[in-house]
């Protein structure tokens, strides 16, 4: 499975997270980003 968020395809969730987190810092914690991407990220 692989997910997608913001036009960018990953493998992992946690990939997901590691590579685009940095674009939510000053927005959300790590742990709220991560809550965002799994109800957000389309699923493939």
């Amino acid at each position: 499975m692989s997910f997608k968020l913001d036009g960018a395809k990953f493998p992992t969730l946690d990939e997901l997270v590691e590579a685009l987190y940095p674009m939510y810092a000053d927005k959300m914690s790590e742990e709220e980003f991560r809550k965002y991407a799994e109800e957000h990220a389309e699923q493939s």
